[in-house]
């Protein structure tokens, strides 16, 4: 019997006999002390699961024989708490930012055998689990500050003050370039376009490709990465058609999904021959084949449009009223669409010439998405969403219509002093006339 600590317990005994008080010394007082404290084993040699002894984290329930008690037991006393416990916990690696809310934890504690992990410091619905140097964890969704709390538990029941520690998660792209256009000329291309407006963005890289338009930043090859507005693409082959996706990204690496343009290099003809300019919408998109069903029943309403975080209703079936200068997000739900398809893309008519942005699937595959500025010239612009399968072959197109808005100024609020101080210098200001008015006369 362990004689370490020495309890006082009430038993109330009803049996025949008066009701008395009985001091007893006794070995179960330190397995109730342990179960408060939360630990699930005392090591005694017995098991003793009506005290939360079990067999996955004591090893005095390897096959003993259960001891059910026979007196009411009561105990108080606080769970201890050791301060003193050389702790530590950090997020990759005490990385500033992250991209993905799966992180990583480095965890450091002295004479513990349990820890606890939770993103609230509350620890609601978290449990007690072995002690570990290293744990994979998810973070809350949703941009901005974000903190972990750790804390620790001693074998003799202490329990360690908490511990956190933050990370910036970061999962918005910046908005896709516009107005991107690609020249042909002889063995070379001319690249064009305007850089979006983010704070954050911190360049664009263009891939190019000769079977189709890259899929993601490291699909093809690049041939451009800075923060220009144009580019020349020289020593190509004439004829040969070369497909362009540009990315623009932010200080943390987080990508659009991609504004795309297409061009075939080719010797100049003489004056007399040159053909007129004919625009294809988009770029030598292949023939139509039927669909699979899902994939028929798709319409305009099945994508959603927002900007500033407000969802823009679709109106009369096919019109999507926006504003200028801000950004326009549009997205479709990733289980509306099946994987095996390659490219969604969506394509703006604007002036005769037409610019196409890919729908990409976040990281966290709830939508495909795509984030642009609308034209700066108020007008109804014709919208078309293009879905292509693995073969790059048309399966469905869907028509609509940007109609476009100049952004309304905001009137300036004046703060309530400026009011009275106003109505005070026009008071001042009328007294003044008046006197100058009198000393006229």
């Amino acid at each position: 019997m362990n004689f370490k600590k020495f309890q006082i317990v009430i038993c109330i005994i009803a049996l025949f006999n008066p009701i008395s008080l009985v001091l007893a010394v006794s070995d179960a007082i330190d397995v109730i002390q342990q179960v408060i404290k939360g630990i699930p084993c005392n090591y005694n040699g017995i098991c003793e699961p009506q005290w939360g002894e079990t067999a996955e984290f004591c090893s005095d329930c390897g096959g003993a024989v259960y001891i059910s008690p026979s007196l009411p037991i009561v105990v108080a006393e606080s769970i201890p708490e050791h301060p003193e416990i050389p702790k530590s916990l950090i997020i990759n690696n005490n990385a500033v930012y992250t991209t993905s809310l799966d992180v990583t934890l480095s965890l450091s504690a002295e004479n513990v055998f349990q820890m606890a992990i939770s993103n609230s410091p509350d620890f609601a619905g978290i449990s007690w689990e072995p002690y570990q140097t290293t744990k994979k964890w998810t973070l809350t969704k949703g941009d901005g500050k974000k903190t972990v709390y750790a804390k620790f538990r001693s074998p003799d029941g202490g329990v360690s003050q908490v511990i956190s520690d933050t990370i910036i998660l970061d999962t918005t792209p910046p908005t896709n370039v516009f107005n991107f256009e690609a020249i042909a000329g002889d063995s070379q291309i001319t690249l064009s376009w305007q850089n979006p407006p983010d704070p954050d963005f911190k360049a664009v890289k263009i891939m190019r490709s000769e079977k189709f338009y890259p899929s993601d930043p490291s699909d093809g090859i690049s041939v451009y990465d800075g923060k220009g507005t144009s580019f020349l693409d020289k020593g190509l082959k004439n004829g040969v058609r070369y497909y362009y996706t540009a990315f623009t990204y932010d200080k943390i690496g987080n990508y659009s999904s991609g504004a795309i343009t297409s061009a075939v290099p080719q010797k100049p003809l003489p004056p007399e021959e040159i053909p007129p300019e004919i625009l294809p919408p988009p770029e030598e998109i292949p023939p139509v084949i039927p669909p699979p069903p899902e994939i028929e029943k798709l319409t305009l309403k099945d994508f959603d449009f927002w900007q500033e975080d407000k969802k823009i209703p679709l109106e009369e079936g096919i019109k999507i009223k926006t504003e200028t200068e801000k950004p326009l997000t549009i997205s479709i739900p990733y289980e509306s669409v099946p994987e095996v398809l390659k490219t969604i893309m969506v394509t703006l008519e604007k002036e005769g010439k037409f610019f196409s942005f890919l729908l990409r699937v976040n990281k966290e595959k709830t939508a495909y998405l795509s984030t642009l500025v609308p034209p700066e010239e108020a007008k109804v612009y014709p919208l078309t969403f293009t879905i292509l399968d693995y073969k790059n072959q048309t399966l469905k197109k869907i028509s609509g219509q940007l109609e476009v808005k100049k952004t309304e100024a905001r009137p300036l609020s004046v703060p309530w002093y400026m009011k009275i101080i106003n109505s005070v210098l026009n008071w001042l200001q009328s007294i003044w006339q008046a006197i100058k008015n009198i000393f006229t006369f």
